[in-house]
């Protein structure tokens, strides 16, 4: 089957084009520069050179393609130019969506994200659950917009489905300065590491192998027009990296950290920006995103896709291998 992927030189995109190209696939992937070393190299998948802001790029890469998932997106907490975000993160799905519709796409999967459930109270978020706080990035209100489009593609006749995931982790190319990838690295190397207080705090963690088979399998299962929560086991910051000590034997110390002296963080962040053009790792309004709990419930997807998580202590064992490799090499 001849399926194309966009966002292959991110990290969920990456493994799933080469998840289905090891399947026998043939696979195309729209990347702005061909010749970087995030693109996906295997004797069944093909680089376009494109843009989803760019309509008329996609053409050659779509031609004859049963299947589309959009995994491309902006993800990031800031950038100096916030109206990038609506251009790749709402009108580009706008020209997916419209180019699909053309071409006679039979089946089309847009990744979103957990963020747009948004934060939860002490029971787990289920996707038709109402968000109880208002959007505070630009992130999270895009890709909400973008879900809003795919909606509308459905009632016109394209079939859509829409999957979120959680916190993704796991071996794969590293692709964004503050992932969990990222603090566990730093955390098994001795790293001082900071949670936010109180540490029992909660979050949802997937592995990204499960994340990949997840959109497999609503591309295969998948009510058209539905949405799904592809995520993990929901952990506390405080047993989240004491289990990744266990695994790793990390001597490093974990501090937990009053909201008040991450604001004073974000505010010296924002100081440095402002005189060097330095993009800022967390603002004001992201430190909301942190002091918060995100529980997810991943229940639909296993009912309806046949969606399995794999157990949190496996997933990290295997991750703590992957990046001590990566060091050593």
């Amino acid at each position: 089957m001849k399926i194309l992927i966009t966002g292959a030189t991110g990290f969920v995109g990456h493994q799933l084009a080469l998840t289905l190209a090891e399947r026998g696939n043939d696979i195309n992937v729209l990347v702005r520069n061909p010749d970087s070393v995030h693109v996906p190299m295997h004797k069944n998948i093909r680089a376009f050179t494109g843009d989803i802001t760019d309509k008329q790029s996609i053409t050659a890469a779509i031609k004859e393609c049963e299947q589309v998932y959009h995994t491309a997106a902006l993800v990031k907490i800031f950038d100096k130019d916030p109206s990038l975000f609506h251009e790749i993160n709402v009108e580009g799905t706008r020209n997916m969506l419209e180019k699909s519709l053309e071409t006679g796409v039979k089946k089309f999967v847009f990744t979103s994200s957990c963020s747009v459930i948004g934060p939860s109270l002490k029971e787990p978020m289920c996707e038709d659950n109402s968000r109880i706080t208002s959007f505070d990035n630009d992130y999270d209100i895009t890709k909400f917009l973008a879900e809003n489009l795919v909606a509308d593609y459905a009632h016109k006749g394209l079939f859509t489905v829409i999957v979120s995931p959680s916190k993704v982790f796991g071996p794969g190319i590293e692709t964004h300065p503050i992932s969990v990838n990222t603090v566990i690295k730093k955390f098994i190397k001795g790293n001082l590491t900071f949670i936010p207080k109180p540490g029992s705090l909660t979050a949802n963690y997937c592995y990204i192998d499960d994340v990949v088979n997840g959109h497999i399998l609503a591309m295969a299962n998948g009510t058209g027009g539905e949405k799904y929560i592809l995520g993990g086991e929901n952990i506390s910051f405080l047993d989240f990296f004491q289990t990744v000590r266990s695994l790793s034997g990390t001597k490093a110390r974990l501090i937990e950290t009053h909201e008040f002296f991450i604001k004073t963080w974000a505010a010296l962040q924002w100081i440095q920006y402002k005189t060097t053009n330095k993009e800022p790792y967390v603002t004001e309004k992201g430190i909301r995103q942190i002091f918060c709990n995100k529980i997810f419930s991943s229940e639909k997807a296993i009912r309806q896709l046949g969606y399995q998580i794999t157990p949190l202590r496996e997933g990290l064992q295997e991750t703590i291998q992957f990046l001590k490799n990566q060091s050593h090499a």
